[in-house]
C-alpha cells in the first residue's frame, strides 16, 4: 500500500514540477527524496536528494539495511554500584522494587542527555562488558539505573547505550519509535568525539 501511495505522490509531484517550470526563466532545482526515497524510488531523485538518517548509517528499510553501517556510538560509565535487598526500591517514586536481592549500577546518562523516560522500567537496556542490562526504575534527568545482578562489572566500567552492534535502531524499537528520534534527541551536553 505504501509503495502505491508513494508512486501516486511522485506523479503528483511531477505534475507540479511541470507547472512551476513554466513560471520561471531559470532552472528550478527539485528534490523529493529522503533516505527511504533514495533507496526505493530512483525515478524521484530529480535534481537533488536529502539523505537524513542514512548519514547515520540507518536505512529504515530492512531490504537495504545490510548495506548500511551505523556510525554513532553512545557510551557512558558506571558511576556507582548498589546492592538492593529484596523489597528495596530504586529511583524516584519507587520506580523499581526488587523481588529478589538485586545489584544495580547507576549510569551517568539521563533524559536531559536525550535518553527519554520511556526507556525506564525495563523497556530499555544498555550493555556492560558485552552483557545486556535492563534499565530499572525511571530514567532520571542525569542518570539511570540498571540491573547488573548477573554481570561482572565495577564502578568506572564502560557502558554502551548503543553502538554499531547494539544499534540505536534496536534500542528505539523497544520504545516503539525510530532511530532518528533517538539520535537527534541527544543533547549538546554529551561530549562528541569525531573519528575519521
Amino acid at each position: 500500500m505504501l509503495k502505491i501511495v508513494c508512486k501516486s505522490k511522485i506523479r503528483q509531484f511531477i505534475d507540479c514540477q511541470k507547472v512551476i517550470e513554466k513560471y520561471f526563466s531559470y532552472k528550478v532545482l527539485f528534490h523529493n527524496c529522503n533516505t527511504s526515497g533514495i533507496l526505493n524510488y530512483p525515478q524521484a531523485h530529480f535534481d537533488m536528494v536529502r539523505s537524513g538518517i542514512g548519514m547515520y548509517g540507518f536505512g529504515n528499510d530492512a531490504e537495504y539495511q545490510s548495506n548500511f553501517r551505523p556510525i554513532t556510538i553512545l557510551k557512558s560509565l558506571i558511576s556507582q554500584i548498589h546492592d538492593i535487598p529484596k523489597g528495596g526500591y530504586v529511583g524516584y517514586n519507587f520506580g523499581f522494587q526488587a523481588d529478589a536481592p538485586t545489584r544495580t549500577a547507576t549510569i551517568s546518562v539521563g533524559h536531559a542527555d536525550g535518553l527519554n523516560r520511556i526507556y525506564g522500567k525495563g523497556i530499555g537496556f544498555v550493555y556492560i562488558n558485552g552483557k545486556k542490562a535492563p534499565i530499572v526504575g525511571n530514567v532520571c534527568m542525569d542518570m539511570l539505573m540498571v540491573d547488573i545482578t548477573e554481570i561482572d562489572c565495577n564502578e568506572g566500567d564502560e557502558v554502551i547505550i548503543f553502538d554499531e552492534k547494539h544499534t540505536a535502531e534496536i534500542l528505539a524499537e523497544t520504545a516503539q519509535t525510530i532511530s532518528y528520534e533517538l539520535i537527534t534527541s541527544l543533547s549538546r551536553r554529551i561530549k562528541r568525539v569525531y573519528v575519521e
